[in-house]
C-alpha cells in the first residue's frame, strides 16, 4: 500500500500549496486594504479634509500590495533555463555535501576506533608497568630481609679477623 503522508512529491505539493494559499490572503488582504483606504479618501476628498499622511499611507499600501502581487506571481512563472541550471547546480551541491559529510563521519568514527584500541593498549601497559613495578619492590624488599637475615647470623669481626 502506498503511503501518501511519506511521499516526498505529496509533502513538496502540500508545503507550495501551503505557501501559495498564504500569499494569495495576503495579497487579498492587501487589495482590500487599498480599496478600503481609496473609499475613505473619496469621502475625504468629499469632505475636503484629506491629508498628506493619508495619500503617504495610501502609497505605503499599494507598495504593499505590489510586492503581495510580485510574491504571487513568481509561483506561476515558469521556469527559465538558468532556473534550471541554478537548480541542478544546487542538487549537485547538496549531493556532493552529503558525500562529505559521509566520508568525514567514516573517518571520525575509524579514528575513534584507533584512540579506544590505542586508549587500551596504553591502560594495558600501565598496569604491566604497574606490576612489574611491584614486583621489583617486592624483590628489593626480600633481598633486603635476607641481607638482614645473612648480617645477623654472620659476625663480620669473627669473619674477617680470625
Amino acid at each position: 500500500m502506498y503511503q501518501i503522508q511519506n511521499s516526498r512529491p505529496f509533502r513538496h505539493f502540500a508545503k507550495n500549496l501551503f505557501l501559495i494559499g498564504n500569499v494569495y490572503v495576503q495579497r487579498k488582504k492587501a487589495k482590500e486594504d487599498v480599496d478600503n483606504w481609496l473609499q475613505r479618501m473619496r469621502k475625504s476628498i468629499i469632505r475636503m479634509n484629506l491629508t498628506y499622511s493619508d495619500i503617504d499611507l495610501l502609497k505605503l499600501k499599494i507598495e504593499n500590495l505590489i510586492d503581495w502581487e510580485r510574491k504571487y506571481a513568481k509561483f506561476f512563472k515558469p521556469e527559465d533555463k538558468e532556473m534550471l541550471e541554478l537548480k541542478n547546480q544546487t542538487l549537485a551541491l547538496e549531493q556532493e555535501l552529503r558525500k562529505e559529510r559521509e566520508e568525514k563521519y567514516m573517518v571520525i568514527s575509524e579514528n575513534n576506533e584507533k584512540i579506544t584500541q590505542l586508549t587500551g593498549s596504553l591502560n594495558s601497559l600501565k598496569s604491566k608497568a604497574n606490576h612489574l613495578i611491584m614486583e621489583k619492590a617486592k624483590r628489593h624488599h626480600r633481598l633486603k630481609a635476607l641481607e638482614q637475615k645473612i648480617r645477623e647470623k654472620v659476625d663480620v669481626h669473627k669473619y674477617y679477623h680470625s
